[in-house]
């Protein structure tokens, strides 16, 4: 398997520009842009400059993150702001794909956004529905761009595809050769607090583009959340486990580590990429994925 860098990790502290430098001296293989941070370098580069930086880098891009679904999407019902929000997002992650060799891009299922919001407030299954139908539509518009679509499964009650068996449900019935999965430890331990991974043998291990890799502080189920996530080596995730069932599925590709940590984006970059490279290594090497 390969290291990878998610720009989540030190987005409070970061930048597109630094992530690279830091990224590129610390080892890692891959790094997930994430297209706020994108737009954000787009102020004062250039596609053609990022593209440049990849060409003599041992660096590469993988993911772009992250295209955020809601049911309307696309049909009759949809506002023209929401979707035009969306369709900017999904082009600006295809152009950007293209321009610097990325060829993956992390779509989310419907959430209800919002922490304290409760629940998603939909039927789950009607928004299964929606989300092949949505998925289908976004395949073809990536194909000229060889983008593939990485469906990732989120485990909180705010998210409509809750693991890995709904989320697998949605991408075989949409059959198309870029639609495919992105893993997450610490989003399929929040489906019931659960440290069995074997769901992971219900996807198709051709169709798993991405793993994204973390573990999660000690709190009450009712405080678990994104923040709540920290580095692998620690916490209550057991990625062992998790690499165990990623490799009896036949997975090699990229490894990326993604917190979203607040406390985390208080330190400086240099400190925050350095763990996350040696913390996420630690593992890979323990469990004796690299």
């Amino acid at each position: 398997m390969k290291i990878s860098y998610n720009e989540a990790t030190a987005k409070g502290c970061s930048s597109l520009e630094k992530d690279l430098e830091l990224c590129e001296q610390m080892g890692f293989d891959y790094l997930e842009i994430r297209l706020d941070m994108l737009r954000d370098y787009l102020t004062r580069h250039s596609l053609s400059e990022l593209a440049a930086f990849f060409h003599t880098s041992r660096l590469k891009p993988h993911a772009l993150n992250a295209v955020y679904l809601y049911p309307e999407f696309l049909s009759e019902r949809d506002s023209e702001d929401k979707k035009a929000e969306v369709m900017n997002d999904f082009m600006l992650a295809c152009e950007a794909g293209i321009a610097i060799g990325s060829q993956y891009m992390i779509v989310v299922p419907p959430l209800q956004r919002d922490p304290l919001g409760g629940p998603f407030p939909g039927n789950r299954e009607e928004t299964a529905k929606e989300c092949i139908r949505i998925l289908s539509a976004l395949s073809e518009m990536a194909l000229p761009y060889g983008m593939n679509l990485c469906f990732e499964p989120v485990g909180f009650n705010r998210s409509s595809v809750r693991n890995v068996k709904e989320a697998a449900a949605i991408v075989n019935e949409v059959d198309r050769p870029n639609v495919g999965f992105a893993l997450d430890s610490y989003n399929l331990y929040l489906y019931e607090g659960s440290n069995d991974f074997s769901s992971i043998g219900e996807a198709d291990p051709g169709k798993i583009f991405a793993v994204h890799m973390m573990s999660g502080l000690d709190v009450p189920a009712e405080e678990r959340g994104q923040d709540k996530r920290c580095y692998p080596d620690r916490g209550v995730v057991d990625t062992g486990n998790f690499l165990r069932n990623l490799k009896q599925a036949g997975y090699e590709g990229m490894v990326s580590i993604e917190t979203f940590n607040p406390h985390y984006w208080r330190e400086k970059p240099e400190h925050v990429i350095a763990m996350a490279y040696e913390t996420t290594r630690k593992v890979l090497e323990q469990y004796e994925c690299l």
